[in-house]
């Protein structure tokens, strides 16, 4: 499977989910992927900043066609989400949760972030960017004050994992995630922790 590739790398970039749906309107092939090592303008679910400091995290934001029905739109969510946590799994960072509806959290500290962006086309997602944050390698006091209490990295849970290792690990993730059936999958996903529908705090 070619999930993962093409890739174009970054220096710095306000979004990564801002080129690679760029790229996908431009032909991008499903699976292709845009990284960066710093975002200027990274950004959650409702416009909330996601800080994206250079050398710290990995910052990814993948091209998905999968040419579902619109009303499938939310199981991206689950994909990205399930991908991301697969990888954080297999880094060996330890008592993770999904916290709905696609935030990761250790130890109940936020340790990864995806955005799903669906463009659709007639009743069918044409194409989608999902970007996903993982904090891989802060210290407490790389945060800003702010957040301290509330974000964690790997590093801070003890899983020793280099950016490029995270990578491997997030693409692998997701070429597993991708040949499961979605029911397996959604179970996963609330064995996890998720539950659908849970009001926002």
């Amino acid at each position: 499977m070619s999930f993962g590739i093409p890739c174009r790398w970054l220096a710095e970039t306000a979004s990564t989910n801002d080129i690679a749906r760029d790229w996908a309107l431009a032909g991008a092939p499903d699976g292709a992927v845009v990284l960066a090592g710093r975002q200027t303008q990274g950004r959650g679910r409702r416009e909330r900043t996601w800080e994206s400091p250079a050398g710290m995290g990995l910052y990814a934001s993948f091209i998905l066609r999968p040419g579902w029905p619109v009303e499938q739109a939310s199981h991206l969510a689950v994909l990205a989400g399930m991908a991301a946590y697969g990888a954080l799994e297999a880094a060996g960072v330890p008592c993770l949760r999904v916290k709905w509806p696609n935030d990761i959290l250790a130890n109940g500290r936020k340790l990864a972030g995806v955005l799903v962006e669906p463009r659709v086309g007639g009743e069918r997602i044409e194409l989608a960017v999902a970007g996903i944050g993982i904090n891989v390698a802060q210290r407490a006091d790389d945060f800003p004050p702010a957040l301290r209490g509330r974000a964690t990295s790997c590093a801070i849970e003890g899983a020793c994992v280099s950016i490029d290792r995270m990578l491997e690990q997030l693409v692998a993730s997701w070429r597993a995630v991708l040949e499961m059936p979605f029911a397996a999958l959604r179970d996963s996903w609330i064995a996890a922790g998720a539950r659908e529908e849970e009001p926002e705090v």
